[in-house]
């Protein structure tokens, strides 16, 4: 089997030459869009008025299977003062964006006013396509002295500027910076634009690596579209959103706290389960839901298998609705592991042996090995893009939500992609990878739904349609500090690129954190959109020692408290189409400060957090505009300025927007259905 590491996507990208597509020919007009025709290639331009445009290439060969279903944006709220000029026959093809008389987007350069310099077509022409059109560049500039956000949950730095970046995912063990879970073509710039391709294949991005102040996208077509959105950084996240599928409100009780353990150190059974489960009651930490990691699976072997077969193993937890049966007595809800790779036995492949991807010989392509480990089995991946066969696979997740009394699932994997299948197009499998992740979590997602009548999956990998899904997490992130701040960093660029709940595991996936580190996690999560414990050692609390259990209890308690808050600015997040937690970036476009700032977020409207990320108690805390009130205490502050606070492991610094009334759960619960439950009181601030 051909190891992942073998593909480099970079390599599909390199050794090309490009030539500019020409100067103008003639112009047209059709169904209200402006055409601009060159000799072998035509550029249409249709206004969408105070939302921005859609442009359209085409340069003679189409692609088939690679375009998202989306609908045009429209306006949500007034886009501000724009003027766009447009180029005129005998020229080059270019465009120039203004807003508030200041250029935002424009042409890299005018031309090679010298007449012998080479730099390369794609420097100085808007498109340019490679000698065998089949790739396209898309080049301009924005002014370096605003950023560049997004491209979706991504582990690098959160201004993009001076990046190269790929929309094609991959098993990224440990965050590496140029790797990704999710491909979302999308990115805005505080400029006042925003970019999308409504596309499935890899794209590359070069936001000034290459040239300082260039961006050069290039796109393994020569046929599609895309838009340039205008506003502030929310107003074109909302317009974004909107293009696809609706964003769904998660149930009540998926914003409690979540537990789980790595398969290698997980519960193998139902008593262990429910060892759990009692200790935390005990301790008096409120607890809604448990995560069975894939040794729910007959034959499973961890770090082996990584397959679904659908079938329970019985002589670990008895029956399939076992745990779940517990699990519903002490007011939890059960969660079970599942991915997309069916290994040639069980359930799951007597369902779907007909189904997978195949090679262009008609054999079943494997999913490659991502380790290199040879006793892994072979197995298949589901070809989602076969309504026949996402209906088999929505009725197994629906079969088994009923048969286990699950409420939900961890989607996990659906990046990898055999890369010798193609699809019914001829699609290689690199081409799909978005594709697959896309389809594979809706049909998850429409199987939760259809088995319990709620909608919710906890997902890892995806792209445009299923961004929207509850939830969207974060991976696998190693247990250090700077794996902390990635963690978050790549959560809050999630949110600038329009994904309306994110999470990331506490304390990191792969390794031990120490008591400070844990701690520290667990504070920037507990007023995060999820609250999760995972982890490949022990991520409980008292897995420490008695001190770490009441600081955890105290930061546990804050969140619960605070869940009306919470789901009132969950729910306003979906019918505004704004993410729950958004960078400053977002709340405060007007603020130059607030621009870079990747670890300090917002809590819907009005609570601003600033999680520690040190082993100190001190930090400093950029304040952003307006007037704030610190949480704990009720000491008033003026936006603008920089502030130092100090706290224990026990709390993470919170200010709120003065005025605002927050209500506030009153006593202590065992989950978060009793929470709602207590009495409130309404604290103004």
């Amino acid at each position: 089997m051909q190891k992942l590491s073998n593909f480099e996507i970079s390599s599909v990208f390199s050794e090309r030459i490009y030539r500019g597509i020409g100067k103008i020919l003639e112009i047209t007009h059709k169904n209200g869009e402006t055409i601009y025709h060159s000799q072998f290639h035509s550029v249409s331009i249709k206004d969408l008025g105070n939302v921005g445009m859609k442009i359209t290439f085409n340069a003679g060969k189409k692609d088939y299977g690679l375009s998202v279903p989306h609908k045009e944006p429209k306006a949500m709220n007034n886009m501000g003062s724009y003027r766009v000029k447009s180029p005129k026959k005998g020229e080059r093809f270019q465009i120039n964006i203004m807003r508030l008389n200041r250029t935002v987007l424009s042409s890299y350069s005018p031309g090679d006013q010298l007449g012998f310099l080479n730099l390369g077509d794609e420097v100085h022409d808007m498109f340019c396509t490679d000698e065998k059109n089949e790739f396209t560049t898309i080049s301009f500039r924005i002014p370096t002295e605003y950023g560049i956000y997004g491209l979706g949950e991504n582990f690098t730095t959160f201004n993009k500027r001076g990046k190269v970046l790929y929309t094609f995912p991959a098993d990224n063990y440990l965050l590496f910076a140029s790797q990704v879970y999710k491909g979302i073509p999308f990115f805005l710039s505080n400029a006042g634009l925003g970019i999308v391709f409504p596309r499935y294949e890899p794209i590359k991005f070069d936001f000034g690596q290459t040239i300082d102040g260039l961006i050069m996208i290039s796109i393994p077509s020569t046929s599609f579209e895309f838009y340039i959105l205008y506003g502030t950084p929310i107003e074109i996240v909302q317009n974004f959103v909107s293009m696809f599928d609706k964003p769904q409100m998660p149930p009540k009780w998926s914003f409690g706290l979540w537990w789980s353990r790595w398969i290698g150190i997980g519960p193998q059974s139902v008593n262990q389960v429910a060892e759990v489960v009692d200790k935390f009651t005990k301790e008096q930490i409120p607890l809604d839901v448990v995560v069975i990691d894939p040794q729910w699976l007959k034959g499973y072997i961890a770090g082996v298998t990584q397959a679904c077969s659908f079938d329970w193993d019985h002589n670990k937890f008895m029956t399939d609705n076992a745990v779940g049966d517990l699990l519903e007595s002490r007011g939890k809800k059960l969660a079970l592991w599942i991915n997309p790779y069916i290994e040639f036995y069980g359930t799951g492949y007597e369902k779907l042996k007909h189904c997978f991807l195949k090679d262009k010989t008609g054999k079943t392509a494997l999913v490659p090995v991502q380790d290199g480990n040879p006793n892994k089995p072979n197995r298949g991946m589901v070809d989602f893009t076969r309504p026949d066969c996402a209906e088999v696979y929505i009725s197994l997740v629906a079969d088994l939500m009923k048969r286990s009394k699950a409420r939900t699932v961890i989607s996990d994997f659906g990046e990898t992609v055999p890369p010798d299948a193609i699809d019914e197009y001829g699609n290689p499998g690199y081409m799909i990878r978005n594709k697959l992740g896309d389809l594979y979590q809706i049909a998850a997602f429409d199987g939760v739904k259809r088995g319990t009548g709620e909608g919710i999956i906890w997902g890892r990998s995806g792209s445009l349609r299923s961004h929207n899904l509850p939830i969207k997490w974060g991976g696998d992130s190693n247990s250090t500090w700077e794996g902390m701040k990635t963690a978050l960093r790549a959560a809050l660029t999630a949110s600038v690129s329009g994904a309306i709940f994110s999470a990331f595991d506490i304390g990191g996936f792969a390794g031990k954190p120490d008591k400070k580190l844990f701690l520290r996690w667990s504070a920037a999560a507990a007023l995060f959109s999820y609250f999760k414990l995972q982890g490949t050692t022990e991520r409980e609390p008292w897995a420490y020692d008695q001190e770490t259990v009441n600081d955890f209890r105290e930061l546990s308690e804050l969140r619960y408290r605070l869940i009306h808050y919470i789901l009132d600015e969950a729910e306003k997040s979906i019918r505004d189409y704004i993410p729950l937690v958004r960078p400053l970036l977002m709340a405060f476009p007007e603020d130059p400060n607030a621009a870079n700032i990747d670890d300090e977020f917002m809590l819907g409207s009005d609570i601003l957090v600033a999680p520690i990320l040190t082993e100190d108690e001190i930090r400093s805390i950029y304040i952003p505009e307006g007037d704030w009130v610190y949480y704990y205490n009720g000491e008033r502050t003026g936006g603008g300025k920089w502030v130092t606070k100090q706290e224990g492991f026990n709390r993470v610094p919170l200010f709120v927007r003065k005025g605002a009334r927050i209500k506030i759960a009153v006593g202590r619960a065992d989950n978060l259905e009793e929470y709602l439950k207590l009495p409130t009181q309404i604290s103004e601030f």
